[in-house]
């Protein structure tokens, strides 16, 4: 060993980094590098100390998150990276030499506070409501492809129960949110249309009032009047929020201790003028009606008679015709929807006219739907404290129903004889019903009699 090679060798003693020596000899050496600690403070961009930053070492499992006064100590070599990241902020990465106080920037796609438009328009942050809140974009509505939109709320909103009188068009709906409190008054909530309140009611027939439209389905079993929820154009729906708490009450009062279902229409969009036109063609037919058996003619315990209208008779010699009377009173329903509107506006004045008709035929023969909607709505800011918006709607509904239940036409049609041909309804002389060819004791009414008329 010569004489640098001894005097290398007693430096790298003193220096303390005997096993790190690779190579001892010539000129040099080389010693493996020491982790050392990385600290310093985390901040936002107003100086505010972060707590509860995660600081990792860039490659590695090892880190640490920041104390309640947002400093943040963590073993790292000088040539490693430390990575900051927060909830809410973009994540930053910094040489672990030059790690001290860091700043974390504002995420600029992180989520607002949810705001709720509530009573005449003004706007409350979600969680200042004290009601469960949740909020249905308008979109799903007018894509779910419904002629009503209390009937494209079911199942988008956890807790709601949407229930129809029926499949009819024109048919009322009954919505109850969590469940009902009360055995005989009404269980809906309270429907608001920019501020201003809306009955989802349906007309009962025994009282010439307006009723809960579930209450009205059991007093009045074979009839049904549309709720006027139906009458609502759910392309004009801007923003749709639901309070299902009895805490609803605080802001419309005790008519919404069912919880309220908040609307908001459009009024317009700055910019050039727009120009929007939608359809909806669809056909639907009916399935899922009993069969209709053809073993056992008219009669009573294996016995043919035509006076009775039960089938419990003799078997069916297959010498008579035999006819599928259910099928007669139903029919192929057909339903186009044209909505057009026309909006325009500046950031100070906005102003939108829309209008849409439906026209729809059902699967029972004679039923249908039509209607019309127009409205107008805007809005204009005339001062920084005065802003002022109005909407006016005018609405033109027409709807033939049948009776429904077991006085309906289905139910009836299963009464009539089936070795008689039911979609022959009037008699020879053209001026009242035909009665069936196989007589029986009770009075049976045609029922595509009854639904013409």
């Amino acid at each position: 060993m010569n004489k640098q090679c001894v005097i290398l060798a007693v430096l790298a003693l003193t220096l303390g980094v005997p096993s790190g020596i690779t190579h001892l000899g010539g000129i040099g050496f080389t010693a493996a590098a020491q982790d050392s600690k990385a600290t310093g403070v985390v901040k936002d961009a107003n100086g505010e100390p972060l707590i509860g930053v995660t600081v990792k070492v860039k490659g590695t499992n090892q880190g640490t998150v920041t104390d309640l006064d947002g400093r943040y100590s963590v073993k790292a070599s000088a040539g490693a990276t430390l990575v900051f990241s927060y909830v809410g902020y973009n994540s930053k990465e910094v040489l672990a030499r030059n790690a001290a106080d860091v700043v974390l920037e504002t995420n600029a796609n992180k989520l607002d506070e949810v705001v709720i438009t509530a009573e005449f328009g003004m706007k409350r942050v979600a969680r200042a409501v004290g009601s469960s809140a949740q909020n249905i974009k308008a979109a799903d509505i007018t894509e779910s492809g419904r002629t009503d939109f209390i009937s494209a709320l079911q199942g988008r909103v956890s807790g709601m129960t949407v229930t129809s009188s029926g499949g009819a068009p024109g048919a009322s709906t009954s919505v109850v949110l969590r469940s009902a409190t009360s055995l005989s008054g009404n269980n809906q909530p309270l429907y608001v249309i920019d501020g201003v309140p809306m009955n989802n009611s349906s007309f009962d027939p025994n009282s010439g009032f307006a009723a809960d439209a579930a209450t009205t389905g059991m007093s009045v079993r074979s009839t049904d009047y549309s709720s006027r929820g139906n009458d609502f154009n759910p392309e004009d729906i801007e923003s749709m929020t639901v309070l299902k708490g009895a805490a609803a009450a605080a802001l419309y009062g005790s008519d919404a201790s069912n919880g309220a279902i908040i609307i908001t229409t459009k009024k317009g969009r700055a910019g050039k003028a727009r120009v929007t036109y939608s359809n909806q063609i669809s056909w639907s037919k009916a399935y899922g009606w009993p069969k209709i058996q053809d073993i056992y003619t008219n009669g009573e315990y294996g016995t043919t008679n035509y006076f009775y209208t039960n089938h419990f008779g003799g078997r069916y010699d297959g010498t008579l015709p035999y006819y599928d009377n259910a099928a007669a009173v139903l029919q192929t329903g057909f339903m186009q929807k044209h909505n057009l509107s026309l909006e325009t506006g500046n950031e100070k004045m906005s102003l939108r006219a829309s209008a849409s008709y439906i026209d729809q035929s059902g699967v029972i023969k004679t039923t249908d739907l039509k209607r019309t909607n127009l409205s107008l709505s805007g809005r204009a800011e005339l001062s920084k404290w005065l802003k002022f918006e109005g909407s006016i709607q005018y609405v033109n509904q027409k709807n033939h129903k049948a009776l429904r239940g077991s006085f309906g036409p289905i139910a009836r049609s299963y009464r009539w004889p089936n070795m008689d041909n039911m979609a022959n309804y009037m008699a020879a002389d053209g001026s009242h019903m035909r009665y069936p060819d196989f007589y029986t004791d009770t009075d049976l009414l045609n029922p595509l009699f009854g639904l013409y008329k």
